[in-house]
């Protein structure tokens, strides 16, 4: 560089600049230190419940003895059986599996410039958590919005009706569908590839979404987004004690989030699902006790007892829970019903 500095004439100038260029590039192809240092050993474990991962600075040997080692403790001390089909030792390179999570550690030379304008390798030997293919579409399976087809041998996903909610109200509906994408996406939001694996689960979501909609009106999603959608967002309105209130489909994006270590460690997603016998918007829309007048915490009198329902179908029983005649009651009142002290 000193050389550089003091060249006038620009032809040598250009082939010193050449000349570094192409020792830069040699000197990235290197290693800065010997990964196998034998007199350097690390290890790392982590657990969740019954299921643990070891993460070891060391030869393959090394990863083999610390797995018997484990076993062996298991057996003796606990008397547990490790699974050696479950219990693998993985190279960093290969994906190791972890709470829904594929664990890898970056291999890269690519080079980029810090503050200073120097190049640095800062994409090498890092640790990656990628959440996979077949995570998403398991997910989407077991919520049963997913649907397979073959086309010239290739695999295509398409958006399936939720059948289980097409008797919900409006709200209920949008209000599932948003519960498991952001529950989802809480969870998965620290995955390095966040934003791109989650495009087609946001498609399956919306789209499946659409045809429940489809499906509890009887028409066609065309017709569903023309009555919903509102300035680029699908809207369902409900009626509370303040008003009309607007309700959105989520938009929020799947932008990935950089890890807190100063927070609680996230737990694994739990998204929960309400099925209750009197609709949401039936409990928003309830100003007052329709007995006594009070105004504060009202629950919804099924006037029908639900006894005639047994030996039909869940989802016949579910149905019919929803149809029944109700009226809006305090909780004192309520009380009073069913101690049989109010006709």
């Amino acid at each position: 560089m000193r050389r550089l500095k003091s060249v006038k004439d620009e032809r040598q100038r250009v082939k010193l600049i050449l000349e570094l260029k192409a020792i830069e590039q040699g000197r990235a192809k290197y290693p800065n230190g010997e990964e196998m240092d034998a007199d350097y050993r690390r290890m790392k474990y982590a657990r969740y419940a019954d299921d643990f991962i070891v993460g070891v600075i060391g030869s393959k040997q090394d990863a083999k003895q610390i797995k018997e080692d484990i076993k062996n403790f298991l057996a003796d001390k606990l008397a547990l059986e490790l699974s050696d089909e479950k219990t693998l030792v993985t190279h960093t390179e290969r994906a190791a599996k972890f709470l829904g999570y594929e664990i890898t550690v970056r291999k890269s030379n690519d080079q980029r410039r810090d503050k200073r304008g120097r190049l640095r390798r800062t994409y090498g030997k890092r640790v990656c958590l990628n959440v996979s293919t077949e995570t998403v579409r398991k997910k989407l399976f077991d919520w049963g919005v997913l649907e397979l087809t073959n086309r010239n041998g290739k695999e295509i996903w398409k958006p399936k009706c939720k059948s289980g909610l097409i008797f919900n109200d409006d709200l209920e509906i949008l209000d599932s569908y948003n519960r498991e994408i952001v529950g989802f996406y809480n969870y998965y939001s620290i995955a390095n590839n966040c934003a791109h694996a989650l495009n087609n689960f946001s498609y399956i979501m919306e789209y499946s979404m659409y045809k429940t909609f489809a499906g509890k009106y009887k028409c066609r999603t065309r017709k569903i987004n023309k009555k919903y959608r509102k300035n680029g967002k699908f809207i369902v309105k409900h009626m509370t004690k303040a008003g009309v209130k607007e309700r959105y489909f989520y938009d929020g994006g799947f932008k990935r989030k950089k890890p807190t270590y100063k927070s609680e460690c996230d737990t694994m997603p739990r998204t929960i699902y309400t099925a209750g016998r009197t609709s949401l918007v039936e409990r928003l829309k309830a100003h007052e006790c329709e007995l006594c007048g009070a105004t504060d915490d009202l629950v919804m009198h099924h006037v029908r007892k639900l006894k005639n329902l047994q030996g039909k179908e869940s989802w016949e029983r579910h149905m019919i829970a929803r149809k029944r005649k109700t009226i809006a009651v305090c909780r004192s009142c309520h009380k009073k019903i069913h101690d049989g002290k109010i006709d």
